[in-house]
Order: structure tokens, then C-alpha cells, then sequence
């Protein structure tokens, strides 16, 4: 029987390294994940030269023929709403105002694409401030302290082998909850860098609003908050992956010291997975925080 046992304990035990392997496999695939999100958000808009190419060549070119009409159509109902206002009078000031505005709206048609460039170059230069450097530490094994406890406490080949399938599944479950997270990381900074492009080609009808004045110009200043936010949205990625780590590397969210058995297996495997899980949700709300604390 003492052979026997000493089989299924080690069965046990090596189901239990199965677990961590899965585990230790999903923070592998999280690191790559977290490192091609940080390159990509480090890197300029610009520096996509096909995409950008697209955004910025004869798409462009269209959008900005188009606001040029726009915009004299825009001067035209400006000026009928204020010449037919029967609470002011129209006076040749007001004429000045409008051919001002007008010569101003050209002038940010004419250096709409040098302001893109600009923002884009300043959040790009934020971001490679506050990105965190990934680094490769060689972590315990996640149940190692798990198994010591059983060692000293002369476990059964029951409790191993029943401990081994708990580790086994938790492992998996963990391991694929973290895989998860690494992919919807991905996925949300590429899909921010989607909407900064496709922002572009809308910048010069948007902008044409201002010829305007009044309710026509929240055109411009909705198309300016919206890409703003966007390239802040980087800014807030970057922090939300760093800080997520940083709130976990010094405690641990879940207490296992008066736990025992699978509990304790399912809260070490929680305990292992919730910074992913804290870095997603706040990358999925960070166009949310850019909005909220912009006034946006």
C-alpha cells in the first residue's frame, strides 16, 4: 500500500505542476501581449505609413474640397442667422466678425493635417513617459506553498490526488481567464488606434463648422474632443497596466491563511489572475476616465 500511495501522490503532484504550468504559461502569453501593447502605443499614428497613407492621401484630399464648401455654406447660414436676429442689429462689425472667422476656418484647414500631427506626436511622447518597462522575473510556482503545507502535514494519497484535480482545473480556468485578458489587451489598443485614424479624414468638414459660429461649430469642437480623448486614451492604457501590477505586488487581495482545500486552491488561482482582470477593465473603461475627468 505504502507504493501505492506514494504513486498516487506523486500523480497528485504532478497534477498539481500541470496547474501551474497552464497558470505560469498564461502570465507568459499576458507579458507578450502587455509588451505589443506598449509597443504599439508608443508608437506614432504616423509611423503606420500605409495606414497612414490611406487616412491622409486622397480620402483626405476629398474631405478637405468638401469643407471648403462647407465651409462658405456655413459662412452664408451664419450670416442669415445673424442679419435676420431681430434682437441685434447687423452692423458692419458684425460683417468683420464673419470674414475673420471664415479667414480663421481656412487657416485651420490649411494646417488641419500639421495639427493632427501635433497632437499625435505629443500623446505619443506622454505615453513613452508613463509606460511601464515589462519585465521577466522568475515567480514561485504558484502551489508550492500549498504543497509544503501538505508535506508537513502528512497528507493522504486522497487529499494529494484530490488536490492534483482541483490544481489541474483551476490551472486551466486560470491559465484561459489570463489568456483572455492578454487578448482583449491587444484588442483594445489596436482598436484605439482604428479610431485615431479613422478620425482623421472627418478632421476638415468638422473643422468647416467654425465658419459658422453659433451651433455649427460644436461641429469642430466635438471632432477636437473626440480625437484628443483618443490619443489621451493611450495615456490612460499605459497607466491602468502599470498600476494594476503595482496594486498587487506588495499584498494579496485574497487571504488564504484560514482557508483549506480547494478554496484555498481557488483563491491562490484568483489571487494570481486578478491583476489582468483589474488591467482590462480599466483598459475597457479608459475612454470612459478621458471623458469623465476632461469634461469631454
Amino acid at each position: 500500500m505504502g507504493f501505492l500511495d506514494d504513486i498516487v501522490k506523486g500523480l497528485g503532484d504532478g497534477l498539481l505542476g500541470c496547474g501551474e504550468w497552464f497558470l505560469q504559461g498564461g502570465v507568459s502569453f499576458w507579458r507578450a501581449c502587455s509588451s505589443v501593447t506598449l509597443t504599439y502605443l508608443e508608437k506614432n499614428p504616423a509611423s503606420q505609413t500605409e495606414a497612414w497613407g490611406i487616412v491622409t492621401g486622397t480620402i483626405f484630399s476629398v474631405a478637405l474640397g468638401i469643407a471648403g464648401t462647407l465651409a462658405l455654406i456655413f459662412l452664408l447660414l451664419g450670416w442669415v442667422r445673424d442679419s435676420i436676429d431681430i434682437r441685434t442689429t447687423f452692423t458692419l462689425d458684425n460683417i468683420f466678425k464673419e470674414f475673420i472667422r471664415l479667414a480663421l476656418t481656412f487657416s485651420l484647414l490649411t494646417n488641419c493635417l500639421a495639427i493632427i500631427t501635433g497632437v499625435t506626436e505629443c500623446t505619443t511622447a506622454l505615453v513613452m513617459k508613463v509606460s511601464p518597462e515589462v519585465t521577466v522575473e522568475e515567480e514561485q510556482d504558484a502551489f508550492d506553498e500549498l504543497r509544503e503545507e501538505m508535506d508537513a502535514d502528512d497528507a493522504g494519497a486522497l487529499e494529494w490526488i484530490g488536490m492534483g484535480i482541483g490544481g489541474l482545473i483551476c490551472g486551466l480556468v486560470g491559465g484561459a481567464t489570463i489568456i483572455v485578458c492578454g487578448m482583449s489587451l491587444v484588442l483594445a489598443v489596436m482598436s484605439r488606434m482604428f479610431k485615431v485614424l479613422l478620425c482623421i479624414p472627418f478632421a476638415p468638414p468638422a473643422l468647416a463648422g467654425f465658419a459658422g459660429g453659433g451651433g455649427f461649430s460644436q461641429m469642430g469642437i466635438s471632432w477636437l474632443k473626440s480625437f484628443i480623448g483618443y490619443g489621451l486614451e493611450a495615456v490612460v492604457i499605459a497607466l491602468a497596466i502599470s498600476i494594476s501590477f503595482g496594486m498587487f505586488s506588495d499584498a494579496s487581495l485574497f487571504s488564504t491563511d484560514d482557508a483549506t482545500g480547494v478554496v484555498r486552491l481557488i483563491l491562490l488561482t484568483c489571487d494570481y489572475c486578478m491583476p489582468m482582470l483589474t488591467a482590462v477593465a480599466c483598459v475597457k473603461g479608459a475612454d470612459a476616465v478621458v471623458r469623465r475627468c476632461m469634461g469631454f
